[in-house]
């Protein structure tokens, strides 16, 4: 009897053995069943950020391509070489061998803009020197100016036009367009001369027509003899005699954009002491 029951218990011994082997292989299986969902899951995670991955590089190289592409003497020669979408390309002025980096507006009005202002969040100080207005600031695919000098040799290669684009800060737009547009040499001040005023921001032109000497806070070329433009309404423009417009002033936010003479005016579109939300002027061949 006593040998019967130690065979009996070695052989309960052997099959607790067993099961404890078996539940721990089924341990292991649902532990390599985890592991592989794991993976799956993982491979599938590296499989989309791989998607990224070449996405981001094929809009990059796209992007490269846009900046890249496009020579010509302004922005109606990149648009009339294919180039449809607005972004920053490369246009060679005057004689100049290097090109100028130039923002292109091509969906305003058909397109072909070649940007020369642009203004929409305060980033970028315009309070600069005659030096500065001359050879540009800022960044050209954010709030510039791109030149005075450029812009005497761009438009110097023909009859162009300008457009001004303004927004309030009630997100109303409004533009004027001016059928003619003449920049002269910094010898002759970079004056102004404009014809044939049209557009939703007023009847009358808010910028003087007649031929305005451009000014910075260190050149003074103005038309009132007792004052100092560009010191009192800050910023580089054709002040003529302080009149109408300056979209060159101080940026002010909404709420502190009322009751200022120095800040981005237009006159004859929200009068002459709201500072405007955002502007860009640009130009593009009379006869595009």
């Amino acid at each position: 009897m006593e040998s019967q029951q130690r065979v009996e218990l070695e052989d309960m011994k052997e099959e607790k053995n067993q099961l404890t082997q078996m539940a721990a292989i089924e341990s292991l299986e649902r532990q390599l069943r985890v592991a592989s969902s794991n993976n799956t899951a993982l491979q599938r995670q590296q499989a989309q950020l791989m998607e990224s991955v070449h996405t981001l590089i094929h809009m990059v190289a796209t992007t490269t391509e846009q900046k890249l592409g496009g020579e010509g003497e302004d922005c109606a020669d990149v648009y009339k070489a294919g180039h449809s979408v607005s972004g920053l390309y490369h246009i060679y002025v005057g004689n100049r061998s290097e090109p100028v980096q130039v923002y292109c507006d091509m969906e305003t009005s058909g397109g072909g803009w070649t940007v020369f202002q642009r203004r929409f969040n305060g980033s970028v100080d315009f309070q600069r020197s005659w030096r500065e207005y001359k050879m540009g600031f800022g960044d050209v695919l954010g709030e510039h100016w791109l030149g005075n000098e450029a812009l005497y040799l761009l438009t110097s290669q023909g009859q162009y036009s300008l457009r001004v684009e303004l927004k309030d800060w009630e997100g109303n737009p409004a533009h004027s367009h001016y059928d003619r547009f003449t920049l002269t040499s910094e010898k002759q001040q970079y004056r102004l001369y404009l014809r044939g005023h049209s557009g939703t921001a007023g009847r009358q032109s808010s910028l003087a027509t007649h031929g305005s000497g451009f000014s910075t806070r260190d050149q003074d070329n103005d038309n009132c003899d007792h004052c100092k433009c560009a010191l009192m309404l800050t910023g580089g423009w054709w002040f003529d005699a302080c009149g109408f417009s300056n979209l060159n002033g101080i940026y002010y936010t909404v709420g502190h954009n009322i009751r200022k003479l120095n800040g981005i005016k237009w006159h004859h579109f929200r009068g002459p002491s709201y500072s405007l939300r955002s502007t860009s002027m640009m130009v593009r061949p009379y006869d595009f």
